[in-house]
């Protein structure tokens, strides 16, 4: 095991590192691996874990190197690609976003050499379908199109994925169809989907089943992500190990059955027949399923299991997590960038632990006590699994379900041991029979609906969730203290592991100072969002959304960024104005967080939410001066203006020209002054006009949203530039965060600078 926590950390040595190794270290490097492995320094343990710490770190370098060869510098040109689409197109709205592996036969980067491309196509007249090949001009993109300091990281996912390119597909008679799909796994997985769409008449239940089927979880709704992450039963949904698992138990058994009524099957002991079958359809599954790497690895587990029996070898089942590992890294050396990797080890991890440590119920003296007893074991279990979970859940989700014991108690059983069987019969239905398929996804989808509300209702709870963000150095402790609780040791030691929740429960505020404010002008692509945090309030600025987001950008970035603050409460949500947009980014971020005033330019009519009117107005928090300002006609629009003694922050929002004209013009003179601004309209043509420039007389202004390299946008911050004021553009700089108070305003981070410069991230 040893040995393979060396590869391991070998690997992820190589992968995040800034800058890779040269070749004359990988000679210096292989000839020392040969070295220890060749004599027999090999039996020096020290030696040999750092020889597989070198290979590991071998492997995440050619791995790198392999993928930096073959990417495409987003250099907003046009290429023309030919290939085949790779797995199930994805829809998001009017969007499909989908893979291929493609060679680019016309544009600057032209060669024949295979690359995995991941396109955007709006409004696609005929929907790809998977296995089809196609012809497709792409406008070339970055692999991330924001950066911010809180919130996913779209170019690790590139660079974990593997792809190569990425664009969005252009209007153009040159796109078409160039060959019909061939049989394969993918139009298998796409039949299935399409099956269960049709056979399910509730679409919240034909998206679960379609990924307890296939693995596709893109159709699953926002609202059942959020109960399966607050009641911690997010991994039944993903193809899991006890899926795979169970499946295989399944085809080994009716293969044992099956084995005495078939003449050809008697060839071979009846125990190999039933184990390699089960091993098939258990491969079978997991490659149904995307072969995700949990997938993989249970696979692997099973497959190593099958040949220790097969060649009658006693293997222990540390022996078996390690070499499953091994294998894992070895196949796919970038499988560590995905949270599935680490949790799913880390579970079956726990679970050989906990089960080595736990003493079996012996003799009983009936069969309520046996349940009893096996019923005690799968709580200790489940609470072993809890706890050492608990810092990867933190880091990945940012909050612990502490529902989920209880939940899981009951989940678990009725979805591996009856949802998950009605949904693979009427998988395996649906290629063999279509007809019978209905039957069995109907019972799936009833069952489905007679759970959800209990799901729901447990969600829903008070406590359900445990939000924090922990300090990085208290992950590596909470992993010491979730392994001390696991080991039968002394209870007062194992007890003096709970202080690691010290930490969590004490931690100290990350909101500023009183008489201090913090400003997070976020990233979010074309449109705006700001974060202003006192002492003990949160005001937010905009939600982010542009045309046709409709509140996307809340889930992507709005809400990591509050998460990152421990706050699960936003006491003013301000709107420049009101549009469709904005109005399901407010309604989202309602139903996600404490929102109790919602101040709007216009007005919000009819609206069930907590809505005033922007008007001329004036409050205080914690020292702290907010101006609000109604502008444009008919009041339509809402400025804000924020400010610590005599330094200031102006939020122009959407105010056009003709707006900002008029409200300089009606404020009386310095009202508007302010160190910084914060760029209207995205910093459009249609704004910024030379009255507004020097009514706000600011010394940084900052651009956000908007079309990154138009004209129009050059010229505008030109204007500013003119006016002695500095420019930052988050469309290059990432977010800005910014701390003022009575001393005056100062850039605390820009996210492409302060972010670790991972090779992913430098080659944008």
């Amino acid at each position: 095991m040893i040995d393979a926590l060396g590869l391991l950390a070998g690997i992820l040595l190589g992968l995040f590192s800034a800058a890779l190794p040269g070749w004359d270290w990988l000679l210096v490097a292989a000839a020392s691996v040969t070295l220890v492995f060749g004599t027999r320094l090999r039996k020096r343990p020290a030696l040999r874990q750092i020889g597989w710490l070198i290979v590991g770190l071998g492997v995440a370098s050619f791995s790198t190197q392999r993928w930096l060869a073959l990417c495409v510098p987003a250099t907003d040109t046009r290429v023309l690609i030919e290939g085949s689409v790779r797995g199930v197109p994805d829809r998001d709205g009017a969007e499909l976003r989908f893979d291929l592996e493609a060679r680019i036969v016309e544009g600057e980067s032209r060669d024949s050499r295979l690359r995995h491309a991941r396109v955007v196509w709006r409004g696609a007249p005929t929907v790809p379908r998977a296995g089809e090949r196609w012809r497709l001009l792409v406008r070339l993109a970055p692999f991330a199109d924001s950066y911010n300091l809180a919130g996913p990281d779209t170019a690790r996912f590139a660079f974990r994925d593997g792809v190569h390119l990425t664009g969005r597909v252009l209007p153009s008679a040159l796109n078409a169809r160039l060959a019909l799909a061939n049989s394969s796994v993918d139009t298998l997985r796409a039949r299935v989907a399409a099956r269960i769409s049709d056979s399910v008449a509730d679409p919240d239940a034909a998206a679960l089943l379609t990924a307890l089927a296939v693995g596709l979880t893109d159709r699953m709704s926002t609202d059942q992500w959020r109960v399966f992450n607050a009641t911690g039963t997010t991994h039944l949904v993903a193809i899991s190990g006890l899926h795979v698992t169970m499946f295989a138990l399944v085809a080994f058994m009716a293969s044992r059955f099956a084995w005495r009524w078939l003449p050809f099957a008697r060839r071979v002991e009846q125990e190999t027949f039933a184990l390699l079958l089960g091993l098939a359809a258990a491969g079978g599954y997991a490659l149904l399923s995307g072969f995700s790497v949990p997938a993989q690895r249970t696979w692997l587990m099973l497959a190593l299991f099958a040949m220790a029996r097969l060649s009658a070898r006693e293997v222990g089942v540390a022996r078996f997590w390690s070499l499953a590992l091994v294998a894992v890294l070895f196949l796919d050396p970038r499988a560590p960038l995905s949270a599935g990797f680490w949790l799913s080890f880390v579970a079956v991890g726990v679970i050989l632990m906990a089960g080595s440590e736990t003493a079996g119920p012996g003799s009983v003296g009936s069969m309520a006590l046996a349940g009893l007893a096996r019923g005690a074991v799968a709580a200790r279990l489940q609470c072993a699994i809890l706890l050492a979970l608990a810092p990867l859940t933190f880091a990945v989700f940012g909050g612990l379900s502490l529902a989920g014991l209880a939940v899981n108690l009951v989940a678990i059983p009725l979805v591996s041991f009856v949802l998950v069987p009605l949904v693979l019969a009427g998988a395996l239905a649906g290629i063999v029979a279509p007809v019978a398929s209905s039957v069995f996804f109907g019972m799936a989808s009833r069952m489905y609906e007679a759970l959800w509300p209990a799901l729901t209702w447990a969600a829903d709870s008070e406590y359900a969730l445990w939000r924090a963000a922990p300090p990085s150095w208290w992950f590596p402790f909470a992993m010491a203290a979730a392994l001390v609780m696991l080991r039968r040791w002394p209870a007062p030691l194992r007890w003096s592991a709970t202080c690691a929740v010290l930490p969590l429960v004490f931690a100290p505020s990350r909101m500023p100072d009183s008489g201090t404010a913090r400003v997070s002008v976020l990233d979010v692509g074309r449109g705006t969002a700001a974060l202003v945090v006192t002492h003990s309030h949160v005001l937010l600025f905009d939600t982010g959304d542009s045309w046709n987001t409709r509140g996307a950008r809340v889930y992507r970035w709005l809400l990591p960024a509050l998460d990152a603050l421990g706050r699960d409460r936003i006491d003013l949500v301000v709107l420049p104005t009101l549009d469709g947009d904005r109005a399901s980014g407010t309604a989202a971020l309602a139903f996600e967080r404490d929102v109790p005033e919602i101040l709007v330019g216009g007005g919000w009519p009819a609206s069930e939410l907590p809505v005033r009117r922007c008007a001329d107005s004036e409050f205080r928090w914690d020292e702290v001066r907010f101006q609000s300002f109604s502008a444009g006609v008919g009041g339509s629009h809402c400025v804000m203006r924020v400010s610590v003694g005599e330094h200031a922050i102006l939020l122009g929002g959407d105010l056009s020209a003709a707006a900002e004209r008029g409200l300089a013009a009606r404020l009386p003179p310095h009202t508007l002054e302010s160190t910084v601004v914060l760029v209207s309209r995205q910093a459009s043509a249609m704004a910024s006009a030379r009255e507004w420039i020097e009514a706000s007389a600011p010394d940084l202004a900052i651009a956000t949203g908007g079309i990154a390299k138009s004209h129009s946008r050059a010229e505008t911050l030109a204007r500013w530039r003119a006016s002695g004021a500095e420019v930052l553009d988050t469309r290059r700089v990432g977010g800005v965060e910014l701390g003022f108070g009575t001393s005056g305003v100062h850039v605390v981070a820009m996210a492409r600078v302060s972010r670790y410069p991972y090779v992913w991230r430098r080659l944008q």
